[in-house]
C-alpha cells in the first residue's frame, strides 16, 4: 500500500522565530495554537498536506507519568528538542488509524495504541473552531530520532484547510520527497517499503546526502530526517529571499542547509512543466 504525507513535523526552540522564517520565505503561516499535553504549533497549509513548526510551550504540562507509556508524543518531541532542532516526525494521511495501527504491526513495527486528542485552530476571519486527530505510530529501533505515524482528521475537511491559509506569495503548493540520513540506510530503505512510504522517503547514507546536496552540514543527522523538498511554482519567486538565509542553487534547486534553518534542509523546486 502506497501511502501519502499529511504533514511534517519541524521541531523548533523558538516558534515564533521559526515562523518569522517562514514568512520572510514567502510562506503564509497560521496563528499558533496549543496543544491540552505542553506542545504548541503553527502550520503552512498546503495543497491537502502541511508542514507543523512544532515547539514546547507548557513544559509542565508533559506529564513524566507518560514514560510508563509505550510512547508520548510530547515527551518523544521534547526529548528530540533536548538533541537538536529539525524534522522529527513525518505523518501520513488516514482514514481509519486504528486500521492503519494493524497495517503496521504486521508489517513488523512496534505499533503503541492510537493516540487522540482534540484542540482549537483559529480561521481566518479570527473565530475559533475545534479539531480533533487520530495518531497511530510506527516505531522502529533504527529509527528513534525518526518516527513515523498516520494522522486521522476527526474533523470536517473546511474546518482546518482554508484556501487564505493554502495561499503563499512563493508558490508553495506541495512538499516533494523525505530525505532520511541514516548510517543504516539500506535496512531502513527494507522498512521504509514496509510501511507504505518508499515512494515519499529516500533513505540515504552520509556520502549520499553530500554527493547529492553539494553540502556536508554539521546539522546532518545520522540517524534521522534530514529534511524535505518543497514544490514552487517559480524558483525565482523565492531566490532571493531563501539566498539571503544561505540557500545555494544546485541544477535549478535552492538548497538551504540544515546549519541556516532550524536544523532542517529545505530543498525548492520548481513545479515540472507539463509535456
Amino acid at each position: 500500500m502506497s501511502r501519502s504525507i499529511d504533514h511534517l513535523v519541524l521541531c523548533v526552540n523558538d516558534l515564533d522565530a521559526a515562523c518569522d522564517a517562514y514568512r520572510k520565505l514567502g510562506f503564509t503561516v497560521t496563528p499558533r495554537a496549543n496543544h491540552p499535553f505542553g506542545t504548541g504549533n503553527a502550520l503552512i497549509q498546503l495543497d491537502g498536506m502541511y508542514i507543523e513548526l512544532l515547539a514546547v510551550i507548557e513544559p509542565e504540562k508533559i506529564a513524566e507519568t507518560d514514560l510508563a507509556a509505550p510512547f508520548s508524543f510530547p515527551i518523544y518531541n521534547r526529548d528530540y528538542l533536548r538533541q537538536r532542532e529539525g524534522m522529527s516526525m513525518l505523518a501520513l494521511q488516514s482514514r481509519d488509524a486504528e486500521k492503519d495501527r494493524e497495517a503496521f504491526i504486521a508489517a513488523g513495527a512496534a505499533v503503541p495504541r492510537v493516540f487522540k486528542f482534540e484542540r482549537e485552530a483559529t480561521r481566518p476571519d479570527g473565530s475559533l473552531t475545534d479539531v480533533a486527530f487520530s495518531l497511530a505510530f510506527a516505531n522502529h529501533p533504527l529509527l528513534r530520532h525518526a518516527v513515523t505515524f498516520v494522522c486521522q482528521h476527526r474533523h470536517p475537511p473546511q474546518n482546518f484547510y482554508y484556501p487564505e491559509y493554502q495561499t503563499h506569495a512563493n508558490g508553495a503548493y506541495a512538499i516533494g520527497k523525505v530525505f532520511l540520513m541514516h548510517w543504516a540506510a539500506d535496512a531502513v530503505s527494507d522498512f521504509v517499503a514496509e510501511i507504505g512510504t518508499d515512494k515519499i522517503v529516500e533513505a540515504l547514507h552520509s556520502d549520499e546526502m553530500v554527493t547529492r546536496f553539494g553540502i556536508d552540514d554539521p546539522l546532518f543527522p545520522t540517524d534521522g530526517f534530514a529534511g524535505y523538498e518543497i514544490i514552487v511554482d517559480r524558483i525565482d519567486a523565492i531566490a532571493e529571499a531563501a539566498q539571503s538565509m544561505g540557500a545555494i542553487h544546485k541544477k535549478g534547486r535552492l538548497i538551504l542547509p540544515p546549519s541556516k534553518f532550524f536544523g532542517t534542509l529545505v530543498v525548492f523546486k520548481a513545479k515540472e512543466k507539463a509535456a
